[in-house]
C-alpha cells in the first residue's frame, strides 16, 4: 500500500496510480483492449461495483508511464487500444497526455471510461488526446439516495463530447424509484439518437460487488427483467436503435 498526495497524484506526468491492469478485455470498449483502473474517484455510488477504486489512497500502485508502456507493448500484436478505467480516469489528465501520446505512436486506440463529473476546461486538452470515452449517466438529479455528490448532471460535458464524435458508448446502470430513470431515459435518447454509431447500453443493477453497507437499502431496487425491456422499450420510442441491454 502506498500513501500519497491527490493534488500531487492530478499534477504527476511521469506516473499513475494503478489499481489493476488487465491485459485482455472485450467489455471496455469495441475490441479487444488492455484496461487500466486507476485508483480514486470524486463521487461515491453506493451501487458502485468497485468500490475498491475509490479511495485515492488504498488498493493501489504509483507506476511510471513507462512501465505500463512498457507492458503494454507485450499486449500490442493482440488488443486494439487500451482503455483507462477506475475509479475516474480524467483525474490524472496530465499523465494520461503522456500515455496517450506514446500509445497512438504504438498505432493503438485510447478510451476513457468516465463519470462524466470531469471540469471541461481542465480536461479539453486530455480529450484532444482520447480517441473515444465510454460515458455514464446515471441520474439528473443526483440524490443523496444514489451517489454522494453535490452536482446535478453531466449532461453539458456529454454534448460536448458528442459534438466532437468523441462517445462511443453511453451507460446508465439503472434501481427503481431511487433514480429519476425516465427523466435519464429521455434526456440520453434526446442526445445520441442523431448519432446512430453512439451505444445506448442499459445495465439492470445486480450487488456482486457492491459495498455491504449498502446492500440492505439498494435490495428492494433492482429492476425486474419486465422493467429492463419497458426501459429499452422507452429508448426505441425516443428514436435510439444501438441499444445493449444487461441483466
Amino acid at each position: 500500500m502506498q500513501t500519497y498526495s491527490t493534488d500531487r497524484l492530478v499534477m504527476l506526468s511521469d506516473a499513475l496510480p494503478v489499481h489493476k491492469l488487465l491485459p485482455f478485455a472485450n467489455v471496455d470498449g469495441i475490441g479487444n483492449r488492455t484496461s487500466i483502473f486507476v485508483q480514486g474517484c470524486d463521487i461515491r455510488c453506493r451501487y458502485c461495483h468497485n468500490p475498491e477504486t475509490i479511495m485515492p489512497y488504498t488498493h493501489s500502485q504509483l507506476r511510471s508511464i513507462t512501465s505500463i508502456l512498457e507492458e503494454i507493448e507485450q499486449y500490442r500484436p493482440y488488443i486494439r487500444g487500451v482503455t483507462v478505467s477506475g475509479g475516474e480516469a480524467t483525474l490524472y489528465p496530465q499523465a494520461l497526455i503522456r500515455l496517450f501520446s506514446a500509445l497512438h505512436t504504438m498505432n493503438l486506440t485510447c478510451y476513457i471510461d468516465t463519470n462524466g463529473f470531469f471540469n471541461l476546461e481542465r480536461t479539453k486538452e486530455l480529450i484532444e488526446h482520447t480517441d473515444k470515452f465510454l460515458f455514464d449517466v446515471k441520474s439528473l438529479t443526483m440524490q443523496n439516495s444514489l451517489c454522494a455528490t453535490d452536482r446535478k448532471n453531466n449532461m453539458e460535458n456529454l454534448d460536448y463530447l458528442l459534438k466532437l464524435n468523441k462517445v462511443e458508448e453511453v451507460r446508465t446502470v439503472f434501481l427503481q424509484d431511487i433514480m429519476d430513470a425516465e427523466a435519464v431515459i429521455a434526456a440520453v435518447s434526446q442526445r445520441i439518437a442523431p448519432h446512430t454509431d453512439v451505444q445506448y447500453k442499459m445495465i439492470r443493477c445486480h450487488l456482486r460487488g457492491i459495498s455491504n453497507e449498502y446492500i440492505p437499502s439498494l435490495k428492494g431496487h433492482i429492476p425486474s427483467k419486465a422493467d429492463m425491456q419497458n426501459y429499452k422499450q422507452q429508448a426505441e420510442a425516443l428514436g435510439v436503435k444501438n441499444i445493449i441491454l444487461i441483466y
